[in-house]
Formats: C-alpha cells, sequence, structure tokens
C-alpha cells in the first residue's frame, strides 16, 4: 500500500484512474469464455480477479514480490495463481499451452519488446489471442510537453518516466505484433477523453489497448 504522502500527490490519483479505465477497456474486448488466461505484469491481480467468470484458470505473473505476496492473500479462488517472475527473460510455460494472454502498463519497461512478444506467440495455442496496453506517445499532450523541451513523464511525482524505456504509438506497436506473428482483431483506448477519442486516436489517445490474436 503506497504511503499516504504518496496517496496526497495528484499524479497518484490520476494513475488510479488510468488504471481503472485501462482494465475495464480491456475487460470488455474479452470474448466467450477462455480456459487458461495469464496476465502478464499482474500487479495487484486486480483484471483476473474482476474477470473469474470468463475463464476456467488464470495465473499472474509480476517482479514485484511485495506485491504477488498481497495478491495471494487477497485471492481466495482456486482457479487463481501468482508468482514472481521477471519478464525480460523466458515465459515459464509450454509452448501453445495459453488460451488467452493480457499484459497491461507493462511491455514499456521491458529491455526486449519484440522479444517479449515472440515470448508470448510461443506460448499462445494457435488462435490463441493477447490484448495489450501501453502509453501513447502520440497523445496530443505528450507531443506539447516534447514540443516544449520537457520528457513525457507518465505519472511519475519526479517529472521523470519512471522506469519506462520504450515509447510507443499506434504504428509502431502494430508494426512490432505484426513483425512477431500476430494479427490485430480490435484497438482501443483509454485514458481521457472517453467521447472524443475515438474520433482521432492516434492523437487524443493517452494510452493504446490492442486484441490481437496469434497467426
Amino acid at each position: 500500500m503506497p504511503a499516504k504522502s504518496e496517496l496526497d500527490h495528484s499524479w497518484y490519483r490520476y494513475f488510479l484512474f488510468l488504471a481503472a479505465d485501462r482494465q475495464s477497456v480491456a475487460s470488455r474486448l474479452l470474448a466467450g469464455k477462455y480456459g487458461r488466461v495469464l496476465d502478464l505484469g499482474c500487479g495487484n491481480g486486480s483484471f483476473l480477479r474482476a474477470n473469474l467468470d470468463r475463464f476456467s484458470k488464470g495465473e499472474g505473473l509480476d517482479i514485484s514480490q511485495q506485491r504477488i505476496l498481497a495478491t495471494s492473500r487477497l485471492t481466495k479462488s482456486p482457479r487463481l495463481k501468482f508468482r514472481v517472475h521477471d519478464l525480460n527473460t523466458l515465459l515459464p510455460y509450454r509452448s501453445r499451452s495459453i488460451d488467452l494472454v493480457v499484459s497491461l502498463s507493462t511491455i514499456e519497461y521491458l529491455t526486449d519488446p519484440y522479444r517479449f512478444l515472440t515470448e508470448i506467440k510461443r506460448i499462445l495455442k494457435p488462435g490463441g489471442e493477447l490484448v495489450i496496453h501501453t502509453l501513447n506517445l502520440a497523445f496530443f499532450v505528450r507531443r506539447l510537453q516534447l514540443l516544449f523541451g520537457r520528457l513525457p513523464s507518465f505519472n511519475s511525482a519526479s517529472g521523470w518516466q519512471g522506469g519506462i524505456i520504450h515509447n510507443f504509438t499506434w504504428p509502431t506497436l502494430e508494426k512490432l505484433m505484426t513483425e512477431t506473428g500476430f494479427i490485430i482483431i480490435n484497438r482501443r483506448c483509454s485514458g481521457l477523453f472517453p467521447r472524443l477519442r475515438r474520433w482521432w486516436p492516434n492523437f487524443l489517445c493517452s494510452d493504446i489497448i490492442i486484441h490481437a490474436h496469434r497467426k
């Protein structure tokens, strides 16, 4: 649980709003009921718990041991399992063993996004699905920050990027996904301006959400 001083920051309240919105949008992309679902960068496990009725078995991986311990204590269902894992390494699953992979606000922190997506493709069953979320560098607020010589801060109290090492736009993420063996099914966005962003997503969407399936 963040310290009270951290909760007082407006950026943290904004972060909570964005997290709730992206989870809601990603959940609406799920079609039907899945067998085995994997959440990469699961954080507190809220996505899996909120969608427990959509799959038979859910597993979450996160690099934070503290988060995994807290999540495991909160989780009552025997159909959910959480464990610590560094997503910069190979995924600990057999090839073609997962029906759906969800990864929200994670790929931008990893050293090799290409290998990450290649690993996801490896563990997905043929036709298996991926729902992935990241921040949109082309969002007009971030364009203005760059125009005035400022680094987009992405919800960091210090004004830095808070560990982000890769930035994406709609075209760059879609190109990477296509190159690693995915076919795009749906494009959605989350964040600010819910009534306007669908008209000009590359400019008005603060966050990118793509639903794809494995070739």
